[in-house]
């Protein structure tokens, strides 16, 4: 009875180590999808309301980052720039949208305009200032078509719903 106990239990630790790998994978995996998706859907909306060309027009789009969980991994999504502070190469007709997936590397999403932060209600005047969202949250980031420094600039704001 007690060899049999000690078998059991030895199977079913070896079992589990070897789907350890796979499952983290598979946090990995969904996490980044989600990422991916609505960094997708917010570069189309800031290219789609830049193409407009008519200061004042807005969009906002609802992002729900997945907390960490079984089921997937820890998320940040910097919108203008990376979580980090350092340096992105952008220009005024273009910036990015990078994320990260449990401190794993760095994805960066080139978006076809401009984006600046609005911070207490002001734009932030310089370009390097990202926006950085963390998973666990959904929030509704409002970009708005206005003038910045003589161009037409998205500028991007998100709040806590």
């Amino acid at each position: 009875m007690t060899l049999r106990l000690l078998l059991a239990v030895a199977v079913a630790v070896a079992l589990v180590a070897a789907a350890t790998p796979a499952i983290d994978r598979a946090r990995v995996s969904r996490a980044e999808l989600l990422a991916e998706r609505d960094a997708d859907r917010l570069a189309a909306a800031a290219t789609a309301l830049a193409a407009e060309e008519s200061p004042g027009a807005r969009r906002t789009v609802t992002v729900s980052l997945p907390p960490r969980s079984p089921t997937a991994a820890a998320v940040l999504l910097a919108i203008g720039g990376v979580a980090s502070g350092e340096k992105v190469e952008d220009s005024p007709e273009r910036d990015v949208l990078a994320f990260s997936i449990a401190g794993g590397p760095r994805r960066v999403r080139r978006v076809g305009t401009d984006l600046r932060v609005v911070r207490d209600g002001a734009v932030a005047e310089s370009d390097a200032a990202a926006l950085v969202l963390r998973g666990g949250e959904t929030y509704a980031v409002t970009l708005r078509l206005r003038r910045v420094d003589g161009r037409l600039t998205v500028v991007v704001s998100a709040e806590r719903e």
